[in-house]
């Protein structure tokens, strides 16, 4: 029996636990030592079963070889099934079994409404709980987001880069760049996201991707698309890259080049996404909703389902990272983002899901307010963190103004671990919001520290009133779906 790792899977492991992710499936596992232990004999190369064992009973001692295969197998078996690996008796087997991403799929991952994993045991509770707990204290870093180049061919109208920042922009040299994917990948990185700026106006970014993935990391790009040459297309798809993201504001031109502030961004972007999905490239659609396109979410939604993509929308906005905020006059109001909500419930079956219904959890982890209390806000300063051009590193993208360290002067490590201000950040957890503990709107509330930061001059404690309205109001709207069903399902049964 031979096994192998699918080109789409990645494992990362430490003395502690083991985790392994899929690209196509959206799938992820984490595992105990006693897993680990297993994942890390599983790589990209065919391997006799029988041989892995031998090599686990130098560890295992005392252990007898057929009990340990079983093991092995019912573990080998659980991954085979959710296409984390493959199974079989010869390379041709196995390769034929490797699933490869095409948008004939019956259910993409582009457009795919439900990642959630049935599994035959019961799992506690999600990767992301896991991880959040296990990393307190001892941070493992997972992602970097590069802003490759601090220059950009649009001025959004929203976006939260000062517009001087582009107009004075230049590209992080690529050999430095790929140091820090060396560096990333030696601290047990496992994802790379490519951004700006604008990541195609860096000129060696199909470089760069090609590295990453010969430093086996999981590739991102966000892009706008309009710098995509088409001789670059067949190369993103032979690298197997996680995803592009692209931002799509309209299908009215003349409102897209609007936000963009460049004419003729719309059409240059759309024919980009088509030649993508036409070569069988993952795309997915961000369109932000502000006032100049709130009546038109739903028909760039439309648009993505026509090409089996998904279309996700932010309407919260972000100010700027200089604290400037007028950008924020492109907000629209509550009332206006109830009306834009109502409308995505109707339109958007993802999007209703994940406001009316939560992921189901054992007994064991019902809501604990003490445990709540301990938990991480989010992952900034435990799992992720961003770099830009000029080396400065920030908590995420956006957080321009919190400078953790810099790459030309420090090494990745060394920040990672010894950056006092991200130390401040690690202390920080759900206990330092005590207003927001056991607020009855918490469930529905995309708290963000930086998006707090950015809108108070400094202050991330401090929550603007306009996130908390947005909180009830999604409250407000999944209750009066519930009443609705329960209506309806008493109507039915009479």
């Amino acid at each position: 029996m031979l096994i192998k790792q699918s080109k789409n899977s990645f494992i990362r492991t430490t003395d502690r636990y083991g985790y392994i992710t899929n690209q196509l499936t959206r799938h992820d596992r984490s595992y105990d030592s006693f897993g680990a232990d297993l994942l890390r004999e599983i790589n990209r190369e065919p391997q006799e079963v029988d041989e892995i064992i031998y090599r686990l009973l130098k560890i295992y001692k005392g252990v007898d070889f057929a009990t340990l295969k079983d093991d092995f197998l019912e573990f080998a078996d659980s991954l085979a099934k959710d296409h984390f690996i493959m199974l079989a008796e010869t390379p041709e087997e196995l390769d034929a079994k490797d699933l490869t991403f095409s948008y004939s799929m019956g259910n993409p991952k582009t457009l795919a409404t439900d990642f959630y994993q049935p599994t035959e045991k019961p799992i506690s509770e999600n990767t992301q709980d896991f991880f959040l707990e296990e990393v307190q204290g001892k941070p493992l870093i997972s992602n970097i987001q590069f802003e490759l180049s601090s220059r950009c061919n649009e001025r959004c109208i929203h976006c939260y880069i000062p517009n001087d920042k582009k107009n004075h922009g230049f590209d992080m040299p690529t050999t430095k760049v790929m140091d820090l994917l060396d560096q990333l990948a030696a601290m047990g990185g496992i994802h790379v996201t490519f951004s700006g700026g604008e990541a195609f106006m860096h000129k060696e970014l199909l470089k760069l991707v090609r590295y990453a993935r010969e430093k086996d990391l999981m590739v991102t790009i966000l892009s706008n698309l309009i710098a995509l040459k088409d001789d670059q297309i067949q190369e993103l798809h032979d690298l197997n890259i996680s995803l592009i993201q692209v931002s799509l504001y309209s299908m009215n031109p003349e409102i897209h080049d609007l936000i963009t502030t460049v004419k003729g961004s719309f059409e240059k972007t759309k024919a980009a996404i088509e030649k993508l999905v036409a070569a069988d490239v993952p795309v997915q659609i961000s369109c932000p909703v502000m006032k100049a396109n709130r009546k038109g979410y739903r028909a760039v939604m439309e648009y993505a389902n026509s090409l089996k993509i998904k279309a996700q929308t932010d309407f919260i906005m972000m100010a700027e990272a200089n604290f400037d905020t007028s950008n924020l006059a492109n907000r629209i109001s509550i009332e206006e983002t109830e009306e834009l909500i109502r409308d995505i419930m109707q339109f958007d079956p993802v999007y209703k899901q994940d406001i009316i219904t939560k992921r189901p959890v054992s007994e064991e982890i019902k809501f604990d307010l003490e445990r709540y209390k301990k938990q991480r806000i989010c992952g900034v300063g435990y799992d992720n963190c961003c770099i830009t051009a000029n080396g400065d590193v920030y908590p995420c993208a956006g957080w321009q103004n919190m400078v953790l360290g810099n790459v030309y002067k420090q090494q990745l490590q060394e920040i990672w671990e010894n950056s006092p201000k991200v130390k401040e950040l690690r202390d920080i957890t759900q206990a330092d919001f005590p207003q927001c503990l056991e607020c009855e709107a918490r469930d529905f509330c995309a708290r963000c520290l930086v998006r707090n930061y950015n809108e108070s001059n400094g202050d991330m404690f401090k929550v603007n009133k306009h996130f908390c309205d947005v909180a009830f109001l999604t409250k407000r709207l999944a209750e009066e779906y519930f009443a609705e069903q329960l209506k309806k399902n008493y109507s039915e049964s009479k």
